[in-house]
């Protein structure tokens, strides 16, 4: 038997790599879709917001990839990560989960996208499973939002807050959960910008202890460098939650 050709063994390998970053780009489409029934859509002058639709993760992935990792890439491993932005994006979308059919849906994703164009120029998550830790009260789904990022060409336009206010609402609106009336966030100490920001929005610093947590617990699996602090905002219970909890 002849030993494999090297040559043509790295070029089927790059055929391959070539082939992954082609399918990103595939799906970097724009927000104009056909729109899906009760997908939230918030217009303004600029840009709307709404829920994220599957072809909205490409184009999410890159904004994603360019808050967290654009001074830590090169050309090459941009795209890299951009990509593993993807397909971890694509495997925890709602829709792709267990609660997707259910109204009991413990995740949202939202999308900004321009208001001409349709392109996608904002994300946010929101989770409403446990944070972790060892809490006692194992009913309790506390709320939290993280992949929060906006276009670099898109910044101080108001987008976060709309993001924020969409997830926020996403908490609030899940009254058959009984989910605890509170959104939570990690954000980088020594980001004094996003800081001022969320305590203009009503958040403030919370000791991970007082919910059963630890530093270690809060700075774990952070695409951010520094260390992390916990925010949290009290929202407003909805009224039938109320009297469905006291019930309980």
């Amino acid at each position: 038997l002849k030993p494999p050709n090297r040559a043509k063994m790295v070029l089927f390998r790059l055929l391959k790599i070539v082939a992954l970053f082609v399918a990103v780009f595939v799906v970097e489409t724009t927000c104009f879709v056909a729109t899906e029934t009760n997908v939230a859509i918030k217009p303004t002058v600029d840009y709307f917001v709404r829920d994220a639709l599957v072809v909205h993760l490409g184009p999410a992935a890159r904004i994603l990839t360019e808050e967290f990792y654009s001074g830590r890439t090169n050309l090459i491993t941009f795209q890299i990560e951009k990509l593993k932005t993807t397909l971890s994006l694509e495997s925890t979308y709602p829709g792709n989960t267990a609660n997707a059919k259910s109204n009991r849906r413990l995740q949202q994703m939202f999308v900004a996208c321009e208001s001409t164009r349709g392109e996608v120029v904002g994300f946010a998550e929101v989770d409403a499973r446990p944070l972790g830790g060892n809490s006692d009260d194992t009913r309790i789904n506390r709320s939290y939002m993280y992949n929060l990022a906006v276009d670099k060409k898109w910044k101080r336009k108001g987008i976060a807050t709309e993001l924020i206010q969409a997830c926020e609402e996403f908490v609030v609106n899940m009254h058959e959960l009984c989910a605890e009336n509170r959104l939570y966030l990690r954000v980088r100490s020594c980001n004094d910008a996003a800081i001022c920001l969320y305590k203009s929005l009503g958040y403030d610093e919370v000791d991970p202890a007082s919910i059963s947590l630890t530093k270690e617990d809060i700075n774990s699996n952070s695409l951010e460098e520094g260390e992390l602090v916990l925010l949290a905002k009290d929202l407003p219970i909805d009224a039938e939650c109320e009297v469905e909890c006291e019930v309980e």
